[in-house]
């Protein structure tokens, strides 16, 4: 990984090669060096409690929670959501358009808490959090709010998280959400962009969709298989690309500005890695739904199914 400012990666350097995305502590680092472009020594003691708190949430050591119960929308999944945000807010100020010190913690503390609404609280017994699929941004939005008011926090800073949540439901477009600014729509936009690319370019996005459906499963989404929800994949890359350009706005536009100032990368590496994975879905969907799995190697998460799966 390339820990040091003044370490420049080779120009076949792959996005995940830059951070660990499964460290939290290192994806915390880059996001603090990130918000430090945009807002040179801008007070993030906040930012930093939130991570902590997102962590020990997804761990089962936040007080009233289980540890998470979803091997797909997992710590890893919040983590690089919180940083591909971060690395929008930055392209977005390398474009002209700075989003105050508020605005940019309160979009990276939403992008911490997004998922919360899945963790079960202690008392919650029955399934995995998977069953509130439906809806969990509300309940994730009720999350914050409880957050905020445990930790001092303004309310309407409660209300603006609750509203940037909002557009990671894909039933809703930002138009129908109360935002209060076009700064506050525009970080609505950012993270529900954040929630797609990070999912779409993931180093492991088609062997977690394995993951994925047994939570559909669960949250009553029909399919009939794993190898039908991942022959569906490539339509749910056309519908988030729709999404991304029309109604958030086509804020991944600003990505290769970041990786440009931030890493000497003339490339929007977040847009390279998704088309990996939808070229590789071809070679995967090609060999038909008995040896497809052969296909999956990373992660050791076939390995990690069950026989029956």
């Amino acid at each position: 990984m390339f820990d040091r400012p003044d370490c420049r990666p080779l120009a076949n350097t792959l996005l995940h090669d830059l951070v660990d995305h499964r460290n939290p502590r290192a994806v915390l680092g880059e996001v603090l060096t990130i918000f430090s472009l945009i807002h040179e020594d801008a007070d993030t003691h906040f930012l930093r409690t939130a991570h902590a708190d997102t962590v020990a949430l997804f761990h089962g050591e936040y007080p009233g929670y289980k540890c998470c119960s979803t091997r797909y929308h997992d710590l890893q999944h919040t983590m690089e959501v919180f940083l591909c945000a971060a690395r929008l807010l930055h392209g977005h100020t390398l474009a002209g358009r700075t989003l105050s010190v508020r605005d940019c913690t309160l979009t990276l503390i939403a992008a911490l808490f997004h998922d919360a609404g899945l963790i079960q609280s202690d008392s919650d017994n029955e399934g995995t959090g998977a069953k509130y699929t439906r809806g969990h941004e509300e309940r994730s939005g009720a999350f914050v709010h409880a957050y905020f008011d445990t930790t001092g926090q303004p309310r309407r800073d409660a209300d603006y998280c609750a509203s940037v949540i909002l557009t990671t439901c894909l039933g809703i477009t930002p138009d129908v959400i109360p935002f209060t600014s076009p700064e506050h729509m525009l970080a609505g936009r950012i993270l529900g962009a954040a929630d797609l690319l990070a999912q779409l370019s993931g180093r492991e996005y088609l062997e977690k969709l394995l993951y994925l459906y047994g939570e559909f499963a669960e949250a009553g989404f029909a399919y009939e298989s794993m190898f039908d929800l991942l022959s569906r994949t490539h339509g749910f890359y056309a519908m988030a690309r729709a999404r991304i350009e029309g109604p958030l706005g086509g804020v991944d536009a600003s990505m290769l500005r970041h990786f440009r100032n931030r890493w000497g990368l003339d490339r929007d590496m977040y847009s390279e890695s998704t088309k990996r994975n939808m070229n590789y879905l071809n070679e995967v969907l090609r060999v038909g739904p008995e040896a497809y799995l052969t296909k999956l190697n990373r992660g050791g998460i076939v390995r990690s199914l069950t026989p029956s799966a």
